[in-house]
């Protein structure tokens, strides 16, 4: 996932200093669908385990000495576990929409830094992050049946938690295997 936000506060001179991208990442889970109800629209709950980060890249100036020692880049990866439910909506019996809300509880949180510089050879410095909030937002998709037993899901996560630096959003591609 991509924490979306963090060039909203920054000036042009910080903006050059660092490229910034998501990292793509594995989720995996379990859905089902209930008996429930919201008028006529079937209710599906879900709990997802994965994880949500990023990877940045410092940039050092060219034109100043290569300092002793510094941070060449830095890899943030924070494990939830995603509990959701969705309302959706049957368009045909292959095609269904499907709207809900979701909650991430952070399980692990870590940062690996690469050191550089003149006075060290490039090594990793993995660390703990002082990051314990939760997260929670929205789920908007579609899903198609391919058969009786598999589906696939594409849809986009939008996060309404502002975190230190922003928030999380993702677009994301699920595939599903019914038993």
């Amino acid at each position: 996932m991509q924490i979306s936000g963090i060039e909203d506060d920054a000036s042009d001179e910080e903006l050059e200093m660092f490229e910034s991208k998501r990292l793509g990442s594995f989720y995996i889970g379990i859905w089902k669908n209930t008996d429930w109800k919201i008028g006529s629209l079937p209710i599906t709950v879900g709990a997802e385990l994965g994880h949500r980060g990023t990877s940045t890249n410092y940039q050092v100036d060219p034109s100043e000495d290569e300092p002793l020692m510094y941070i060449e880049s830095a890899e943030i990866l924070i494990t939830y576990l995603d509990l959701w439910t969705s309302v959706n909506y049957r368009m045909s019996d292959k095609f269904n929409l499907w709207i809900g809300p979701s909650i991430g509880i952070n399980l692990d949180n870590k940062v690996t830094y690469n050191v550089s510089g003149q006075e060290a050879e490039n090594f990793d410095l993995s660390t703990d992050v002082d990051f314990d909030e939760n997260d929670f937002g929205i789920l908007l998709g579609a899903g198609y049946s391919i058969s009786e037993k598999v589906s696939m899901n594409a849809g986009l996560y939008r996060g309404l938690k502002d975190h230190d630096g922003g928030k999380f959003n993702n677009l994301f591609l699920d595939i599903g295997y019914s038993f």
